[in-house]
């Protein structure tokens, strides 16, 4: 497959995917060839039909990764070599709307409290305190502070948008106690150089190990810090559409997600939304 695997990266390059997205299409193509001992080129539309019943079937996967790999069978298919699928052979399965379980305000401090590592703590504070996503944290820059202006610029974001999001008081202070103690030049959190940015499996590997030793039992990852972060805004009052912008939400939709954890959204008494309390419909 290494002359058709350099065409795909190629062309991934030329349409400016995400190295996260060249890679996830990349390994689902050298699966799929795995699977059938046979390169891409040589499949046809039945095969695929059948290799992606068996990853339902047998692998159990989720619905985004059958859709990771309907998306990277049809970039191939379609685009690189120029053979289009017939949606009836690969059709997306239904979205699963599921839940995560939200982290509480006591759960997070928790979580702080038990990150030793002045880094990792300062990070994970930023990602709860901004919201931001692990991937825009490791990418962060000194230079993308702006202290003037109140702003932290985040830079070739998902969907390679940039946006500035408010710098507030409080993540200044934390910043200022990082800085003292690690003088970033160029990354903000740099790995055992300062040219080198810190992974984001490091990020996730502190946030788990803290989270273990404080007993936090609900299921998720560093991104819960995110979705606790939207939440808890909401909550406290924040316009939807300046949480739209402060996550990076090209559809206000997305944000409104959100709106599912908060139990009461107003100030009203328990019973005036009850349609059918003391027999109205009679």
């Amino acid at each position: 497959m290494s002359s058709l695997r350099q065409q795909m990266i190629e062309l991934m390059v030329l349409k400016g995917f995400a190295i996260n997205t060249q890679k996830t299409y990349l390994h689902h193509m050298t699966q799929l060839a795995k699977h059938f001992h046979e390169s891409p080129d040589k499949i046809n539309e039945e095969q695929l039909r059948l290799y992606l019943l068996h990853c339902h079937r047998v692998k159990q996967w989720s619905y985004s990764s059958c859709r990771q790999f309907i998306h990277a069978a049809r970039f191939m298919f379609d685009q690189v070599l120029e053979r289009p699928i017939s949606k009836g052979k690969l059709p997306f399965p239904k979205k699963e709307e599921k839940i995560p379980e939200l982290l509480s305000h006591k759960d997070v401090h928790r979580i702080l409290d038990c990150c030793t590592d002045l880094k990792y703590l300062t990070s994970l504070k930023l990602a709860y305190g901004t919201g931001m996503r692990v991937s825009e944290i490791s990418q962060l820059k000194v230079r993308d502070l702006d202290g003037e202006r109140d702003v932290i610029r985040i830079l070739s974001a998902k969907g390679k948008k940039d946006r500035e999001i408010d710098f507030t008081d409080g993540i200044k202070s934390i910043l200022r106690t990082y800085w003292r103690e690690y003088h970033p030049v160029s990354w903000l959190f740099y790995a055992r150089t300062p040219q080198s940015s810190l992974t984001k499996g490091s990020f996730q590997r502190a946030y788990s190990r803290a989270k273990l030793k404080a007993e936090v039992h609900k299921l998720g990852g560093i991104h819960g810090l995110r979705h606790a972060y939207a939440t808890h805004q909401l909550e406290s009052g924040m316009p939807v559409t300046q949480l739209q912008h402060q996550l990076g939400h090209a559809q206000v939709s997305t944000t409104l997600r959100y709106t599912r954890w908060i139990k009461c959204q107003f100030n009203h008494k328990g019973d005036t939304f009850d349609l059918l309390k003391n027999n109205q419909l009679t």
